[in-house]
């Protein structure tokens, strides 16, 4: 592996044209006088500023292109490889992280279109172009880049003749600093330095010629995705006024507790880090002298969802940190660590617990690579006084059921909901007849994000017309808990679809993953399957798989039994005429359909306490 630009992979682009043409996907500029070789051309600099080549001499073009970084391991070919295996590190203090080293594909490979090749020089950039034959220094030329414009420097010329030949080509900016044939690259200007080497360079007889320089970041960015698995933030979007050469105002989303703003910063093992990278021009090596212990700025934990119209409260599951860390080639990801300066979950703390990568990668020069941490949070449980917590931190206390939001405050009940004649099974209703406001038409109504939590009947029923959600009304005497809530202050109800799923997030691990830019908690849009009409349903949904030995222990550990099997949601469902009642199934996954209400089923009871 090059970290840069190595003459194994260099290809020289030497074309002739009748027009130089100017747009907007190509930065294509004519750098204007290098001092030819006086033993070459016997002429002074000055004698060779002309609009046209001499006899045996060629007037060179030169193309600039900036490329954006490239997916950390190929995505296509021989050499693709799957996402390592997340490696679970206990942190201590009821904290799990699932760690991975992945691809970064935000920026993918560009397609084999001159257009899609190029990125535009928005500027101003600073370019300095050597040429060498023979190991030898034939001139340089510098100059500054904005849009399709450029500048030579004060006293440059404006054109460059170079005798026929062969040559060798070195572009750099500022962040690249040379002495004679070494270029070296600090990792303080890993992520601004731009170098790349064109050799043999033909420069024949033809009259316009040119030189084409793609140029890459001399080092690789690192970025640091944080999704809280099971620990949603509660956000409140704040409106900052600046009075300070004018009025501006930005909103920022941000944790309405401040105690849960957390703050993280990336480390680094000593002296295991490059400090500064050199490159020799003349025997293409690169070398390493400096090895350091490096730390990151201070980040925030903050949130990627979009500003709503009005301002309110929101919870999301993920950050990413969309700046990162740059490194110079050969940095070992395997030496980098994540460290919360600052920060709990629930009363969790957090600063000091350390997460390490658990993969050894070298970095390479314009490349991008994701580390994955997904937090999690031990079990927390709802107890009979009405409290809620780690059972470890709750001695003596009679769990009643299992945490699944902590900021809603929601709850599973241990068990499933028996009737008293002893059967586990009952009927949603004695109708079949619309029974909700808003029955669910179709699988947006029930997995898009602003059509959900809609638990169609009503949670408390007046009457026996609905005998689960009755059943579940009385489980805590049912389940042997006793014949009053003693310290709850909610009641039991048949959950809804978006409960199960809440459930299965928290203990399952059930994969939550937000669709195209909207960054929302528990938006499960992209499961709704490609072929479900617009209205109606057609089939049932089967979810991502789950870590179900976590699921289940979450029951067993005190006495209850895991869900299993196919239970009652509150999801009414319309198909043409005809109105059916949501059901989950639970046998080794998540599974969700439909079926008449007069069926009979399972009850697993939900409580917000």
């Amino acid at each position: 592996m090059a970290p840069l630009n190595s003459k194994n992979n260099q290809e020289t682009t030497i074309q002739k044209k009748t027009t130089m043409k100017i747009n907007r996907f190509k930065v294509t500029f004519i750098l204007l006088s290098m001092l030819a070789s006086v033993a070459l051309s016997g002429c002074s600099n000055e004698d060779n500023i002309e609009s046209q080549p001499q006899e045996g001499m060629a007037k060179i073009s030169f193309k600039i292109n900036e490329k954006d970084y490239e997916p950390g391991v190929d995505v296509a070919g021989t050499r693709a490889v799957a996402p390592t295996k997340p490696e679970l590190q206990d942190l201590g203090n009821g904290w799990l992280a699932e760690v991975s080293l992945e691809p970064d594909t935000t920026h993918t490979k560009e397609t084999k279109t001159a257009e899609a090749k190029t990125r535009a020089i928005y500027g101003p950039s600073h370019y300095t172009i050597q040429a060498y034959q023979g190991g030898v220094k034939k001139g340089e030329l510098k100059g500054t880049f904005q849009g399709s414009t450029f500048t030579p420097d004060a006293g440059t010329a404006e054109s460059i003749f170079l005798p026929h030949g062969t040559y060798d080509f070195v572009c750099f900016n500022d962040q690249v600093s040379a002495n004679g044939t070494q270029f070296t690259v600090h990792r303080a200007d890993a992520r601004t330095a731009r170098f790349t080497v064109q050799r043999g360079v033909v420069i024949n007889q033809d009259p316009k010629q040119y030189v084409a320089f793609e140029m890459k970041h001399a080092g690789a960015l690192v970025r640091v995705d944080l999704r809280f698995v099971n620990c949603n933030i509660e956000a409140v979007y704040t409106r900052y006024v600046s009075l300070a050469g004018g009025v501006s105002v930005s909103t920022i989303a941000e944790a309405r507790n401040p105690a849960e703003r957390l703050k993280y910063k990336v480390e680094t093992a000593a002296n295991k880090i490059p400090e500064t990278m050199i490159y020799d021009f003349a025997t293409d090596t690169y070398t390493f002298p400096t090895m350091r212990q490096a730390t990151s700025n201070t980040y925030t934990v903050t949130t990627g969802l979009s500003t709503p119209a009005t301002l309110g409260n929101k919870t999301y599951i993920s950050n990413s940190d969309n700046f990162g860390d740059s490194w110079l080639p050969t940095t070992d990801c395997a030496n980098l660590k994540l460290t919360f300066t600052f920060g709990e979950l629930y009363g969790r703390n957090l600063v000091g617990k350390t997460i390490t990568v658990p993969t050894h990668k070298q970095v390479e020069a314009n490349k991008q690579y994701r580390v994955v941490i997904n937090l999690l949070m031990g079990y927390m449980y709802l107890f009979s006084d009405g409290t809620a917590g780690p059972l470890a931190n709750n001695p003596g206390k009679t769990p009643v059921g299992v945490v699944v939001d902590p900021y809603q405050r929601i709850a599973v009940a241990l068990k499933d909901a028996v009737p008293s004649y002893g059967s586990g099974i009952v009927q949603w209703s004695t109708s079949t007849a619309q029974e909700s406001y808003n029955p669910a038409t179709n699988y947006n109504d029930l997995l898009g994000y602003y059509n959900r939590n809609n638990r169609g009947v009503v949670d408390h029923p007046s009457s026996s017309n609905n005998p689960a959600a009755e059943l579940a009304l009385n489980y805590y005497q049912t389940a042997g808990y006793g014949t009053s809530y003693m310290g709850l202050s909610g009641y039991w109800y048949v959950p809804s679809l978006d409960d199960f799923l809440l459930m299965g997030i928290s203990l399952g691990k059930l994969p939550n993953q937000p669709t195209g830019s909207r960054n929302y908690p528990n938006d499960f849009s992209y499961l709704i399957p490609t072929s479900a009409p617009a209205t109606g349903f057609g089939g049932g949904v089967g979810f991502p798989s789950m870590d179900m030995t976590r699921f289940n222990k979450a029951f067993t550990d005190v006495g209850g039994t895991a869900p299993s099997g196919a239970y009652w949601t509150s999801n009414e469902c319309q198909e043409g005429s005809e109105y059916y009642q949501g059901v989950m199934s639970i046998t080794g996954g998540y599974g969700f359909g439909m079926t008449s209400k007069t069926n009979t089923v399972q009850v697993r009871p939900f409580i917000r306490y």
